[in-house]
């Protein structure tokens, strides 16, 4: 959506042929490629079609990208994009304002309390599971343990989350944004804590949510291409840092959202341009939870038992060759 400020600020731009379609990637006036713009019902279905080789590139969940690459699948993570940005939204007539008050109304319940989460293996749910574990909260898939104070529900998608806090299905929703946002501005709910600030303390600050991941064959047969995508996405996170506002208009436009509801979410969102001390810790934690979990037991615990992720989860040479462009 803003083709002029790029080309004009390192000279790799897209041309729009349709709107939220289909682009072509210039790169000073050479085209590269052309882009067409998919979607799905969530990170995990991004990256699944990218495992699939349905995407040669795609956004998504690093939970699901771990699980994905584990399984064999020939993708890797080529740059980080976005931390933070969760947070726990429940009904407006829950009574509680805070983390701790929430933990007192789980503890005073005479019913188990039910919490959504979009999907399985999301950045939301395992941290959210985490921080109850930590606080001494039994929780249990809904059905499953009739006697856990939390029962976790599979909401199968975004779609869902407004829907089920409007009609009071469940108690609350541990989301990212923008349903944090869209939930306060609708008034059916209201975000009594952020998932950085959950327990233990400090431990999830700066925690990986999404990356972006390609096919290792679309690398190594376009690596220009994939390359100069990684720069403009890199070059696009600078703008959103240094233009807030007029982001929050633009992403409206493009999420049929509010900007106030943009104007929200994005201070919440740590917005990353490298691999950070904080991103390379929560990738540790993701991995080490995950197999504990049993969620990984394949090619990515191999390697964390040999010290050799970086080189399973990464492609750092086209990251390093595309952020050299900044």
């Amino acid at each position: 959506m803003n083709p002029d400020y790029f080309k004009a600020n390192g000279g790799i731009y897209l041309k729009e042929i349709v709107y939220r379609q289909e682009y072509l990637l210039v790169d000073r006036g050479r085209p590269l490629a052309k882009v067409v713009i998919d979607a799905s019902t969530g990170g995990n279905e991004l990256v699944r079609k990218l495992a699939e080789g349905l995407f040669d590139m795609c956004f998504g969940g690093v939970p699901a990208m771990l699980s994905f690459i584990d399984q064999g699948s020939p993708i890797r993570i080529v740059a980080p994009v976005m931390a933070e940005g969760t947070g726990l939204v429940v009904r407006r007539d829950l009574p509680a304002e805070d983390w701790q008050q929430f933990l007192a109304f789980i503890r005073q319940s005479g019913r188990p309390v039910k919490i959504g989460y979009k999907f399985a293996v999301s950045v939301q749910n395992l941290l959210f599971e985490q921080a109850l574990q930590e606080s001494g909260i039994s929780f249990a898939e809904d059905g499953k343990n009739a006697a856990a104070q939390i029962q976790l529900v599979n909401l199968y998608g975004e779609k869902n989350i407004i829907p089920v806090l409007e009609n009071g299905l469940v108690d609350g929703v541990v989301i990212m944004q923008p349903y944090l946002a869209m939930a306060q501005e609708r008034g059916v709910g209201k975000v009594i804590a952020m998932l950085r600030d959950l327990p233990p303390a400090g431990k999830w600050q700066g925690s990986p949510c999404c990356a972006l991941a390609a096919s290792d064959a679309f690398a190594a047969a376009h690596p220009e291409a994939a390359q100069a995508m990684i720069t403009l996405m890199l070059r696009s996170i600078a703008f959103i840092n240094l233009d807030p506002a007029s982001s929050a208009d633009q992403i409206a436009q493009w999420l049929n959202t509010s900007p106030a509801v943009e104007m929200k979410s994005i201070p919440t969102i740590r917005f990353e341009q490298d691999y950070s001390e904080d991103w390379e810790r929560g990738i540790r934690f993701w991995t080490e939870t995950m197999i504990k979990s049993g969620l990984l037991t394949g090619k990515v615990k191999e390697a964390y038992d040999k010290g050799d992720l970086n080189r399973v989860l990464y492609n750092r040479e086209l990251f390093d060759k595309a952020k050299k462009n900044l």
